[in-house]
Parts: structure tokens; sequence; C-alpha cells
């Protein structure tokens, strides 16, 4: 992955260190960098792609799947 991590021209800071990172983390930390890894790279597509439309993918950062709720009559 390092590798083709520095044959990239544009990449988030550290990406290779960060996602190396990400198992060595609890899942709350490990999401919070994924998503910021995300919103880095969201940011590079705006600089350097500026014909892409980035607007879903703003709305959906931040977003959190709600764990689903059990009924009663569902156990």
């Amino acid at each position: 992955m390092s590798r083709f991590i520095t044959q990239m021209k544009t990449a988030p800071k550290n990406l290779t260190d960060r996602l190396e990172g990400l198992s060595h983390h609890a899942a709350p930390i490990a999401v919070d960098e994924l998503e910021a890894l995300v919103r880095e790279t969201v940011e590079l597509v705006e600089i350097h792609m500026p014909q892409i439309d980035t607007s879903l993918v703003r709305q959906k950062l931040g977003w959190r799947q709600q764990p689903w709720k059990l009924n009663e009559s569902d156990r």
C-alpha cells in the first residue's frame, strides 16, 4: 500500500501511516480518523478537480447510521 501511495501526486498528509493506524485504534477513534481522511480527500478533489460535484459527499460527512432497535415482540 505504501508503495502505491508514494506514487500518488496528491494525497492527504501522512496517508500511509494514518491508514495503517486505523487497525490499531478502537472503533470510535478509527471512525473519526477515517472520516477525517475522507474529508481531506474531498477537499483535495475540490481543489484539484473543481469540475467534480462533491456536494452529496459533503452532506454525508459526519452522518452516522443509528443502531437498530428491537421491539420486545422481536426478541
